[in-house]
Formats: structure tokens, sequence, C-alpha cells
């Protein structure tokens, strides 16, 4: 939480947003009674009459209190007005994340499609090491090894809007219908009669990533006209957890 709250002079408070995030609708429905499942559909968007650039893997989303340094969008759950500091309470059932993953969707035992996606990961990992092992050996040095690729990720995370452009995304989540929470020291229920709210984030950086991209990488990123930072963030929606 330290981070966000660094980053809290970046808001641009009463000025133009050269970007906006939107969540435009949240709908839900139980498809099984153990399971509610929720679609969500947001936008973002450029305000301004230039092309714009920043950090950004729009449909990949994370709790905000989870790490500020990332390149993802971020959200929060709220009760009535108070935010909720918990994970767990969403997930994906998506695998594909990494190009090339498998789609185990079709697994309908769950202990079997976890087994299935635990096995994938394994072997995943075994050549992306063997890889990194190779690549750093003829480079002398794990950490540099490291460093580049991580660079290179870094670098092709770079999110690029034209003037006055809009684009659109859609998440689906997943509730297990579990309402007790705890994190650290504090407990957490979500209220079967609450009125609960979302609300997503961008917490676009540039010079904090200095440390993180090797130095003709980070040449490049300086010379992108019209790298956007700050802080935005969506209006909250309304999403529902109610019996």
């Amino acid at each position: 939480m330290k981070y966000l709250l660094l980053l809290l002079p970046m808001l641009f408070f009463g000025q133009t947003k050269p970007v906006k995030i939107n969540i435009l609708s949240v709908t839900s429905i139980d498809s099984i009674p153990e399971e509610r499942k929720f679609t969500i559909n947001y936008s973002i968007e450029n305000t301004t009459d230039k092309e714009i650039s920043f950090f950004l893997q729009p449909e990949k989303l994370i709790p905000a209190h989870s790490n500020a340094m990332g390149t993802n969008v971020f959200y929060k759950l709220f009760q009535g007005k108070d935010e909720l500091i918990i994970d767990g309470v969403f997930s994906t059932k998506k695998f594909l994340s990494f190009e090339g993953f498998p789609d185990f969707s079709h697994i309908t035992n769950e202990k079997e499609r976890e087994e299935a996606a635990k096995k994938y990961f394994d072997e995943y990992m075994k050549k992306e090491n063997d890889s990194i092992r190779k690549y750093t050996t003829v480079l002398t040095s794990n950490e540099i090894g490291y460093k580049i690729k991580n660079s290179k990720q870094l670098l092709n995370s770079i999110y690029t809007l034209k003037p006055k452009e809009t684009k659109t995304y859609s998440i689906i989540w997943y509730w297990d219908k579990k309402r007790y929470f705890k994190r650290d020291e504090f407990e957490y229920y979500l209220d079967e009669k609450g009125t609960f709210y979302i609300q997503f984030y961008l917490f676009l950086m540039k010079e904090q990533y200095r440390d993180k991209l090797i130095a003709i990488d980070y040449e490049t990123l300086l010379k992108i006209p019209n790298f956007i930072k700050g802080v935005f963030q969506s209006e909250k929606v309304e999403i529902n957890f109610k019996e």
C-alpha cells in the first residue's frame, strides 16, 4: 500500500485527463448454484489529439494492493464505502495467458484440470529455465541474462493509442460464493445483503522502471513521444454479491 500512497500526488486533480478508463457494464449469472459468473466490459480512451503511449497489459487485472509496479490494470473491491483488502475473490479460469498455453477448459473435473495445468507448467518452466541457462552462459552471467529478458518483455508491454482512440475489453470472473476472507490480522465477510462496487485503476510510470531496463532499452523508452504517466481511475460500478 505504501507504493500506492506515493503515487497519489500523480493524480490529475482538476485537469483534463489524457487517459480514461471506464467500466462500461458489469453483469452476472449463477451458471451453477455454487458459482457466480461476472462479465465486465471496460474501455481505455485517449482523450487527446496526439498519439500517446504507456506501459500496460490491458487484459490482465490484479488487485490494486498487490503490486503497483505491475503493468496490469488494477482493481479495487468495495463493500459500501469500505475497501476490501483481500485476494482470491475472483478467478478467471483462463489458461491462455501464455503464448501456446493449451486450453484446459474442456476438462470438467477440477482435479484433473489442475493436474493437467500443473504438468504443463512444470514442463514449460523446465524448458524456460533451460533456455535461460543457455542464453546466460553466452552472456557469462545469469543476472545479466534475466535483466535482458525482463527488459525486452517490459518494452514489449508498451501500449499505444492513436488520437481520440478508444479500445474496449471484456473479462470474465468467477466467484465461488465464498464469503469469509482473512488477510494477515484482518478478517472480512461479504454481506449477503450488502452493496458492493468495483473500481479500475491505471498506475502509469516511466522513470520508476529505469532499473528494470537495460541501457539501450531505456534510451528507446526516452525517445517515445507523449509517454503518459499518472494515476487514473474509473467510476465505481456496482457488482452483485447478494443472495
